[in-house]
């Protein structure tokens, strides 16, 4: 998949909100992609991304966090139950082909302000103006979601 402009002029948008998407492009893409929201969103305009977070799945396994695994051994819709916390890491990071690029909040903080974004916060579930407030509530993805917020 190619990241390619949206046919929309500037400044057209209030808020954009991503969810569980981000993660499925190339890290060049994904960039590109964060631009072009950047282009979209009218000034003080909001992102809300919301995506696998890589470092909760790093920290709960050099912890050695089984308790963080329990409810993620049948992620992805898997036919047969994980059994070790690092068939499940390899789940989320690769999602059989799907996933391309594992993110965390430095990272994705990084892109953003390079790509031209203000201010850029970490966030949590619903924590948007209930306007705007269509975050998923999986159980599964609410335990192992980044959730980020960011204002052009």
């Amino acid at each position: 998949m190619r990241a390619t402009p949206f046919p929309c002029p500037r400044g057209v948008a209030r808020h954009i909100h991503c969810e569980h998407f981000l993660e499925h492009l190339s890290q060049e893409d994904a960039i590109r992609f964060l631009g072009e929201c950047h282009r979209l969103l009218e000034p003080g305009g909001s992102l809300r991304l919301i995506l696998p977070d890589a470092e909760k799945y790093l920290r709960a396994y050099a912890n050695r966090n089984l308790a963080f695994f329990e409810p993620l051994s049948r992620l992805g819709n898997a036919q047969r139950p994980f059994r070790t916390p690092m068939e499940i890491i390899n789940q989320m990071f690769r999602m059989g082909g799907d996933h391309l690029f594992a993110w965390d909040y430095e990272t994705l903080a990084l892109y953003l302000r390079e790509v031209g974004f203000a201010r850029v916060e970490p966030s949590s579930l619903h924590d948007v103006p209930e306007e705007f407030d269509i975050d998923g509530k999986d159980a599964w993805r609410v335990h192992e979601s980044l959730y980020l917020n960011a204002w052009k």
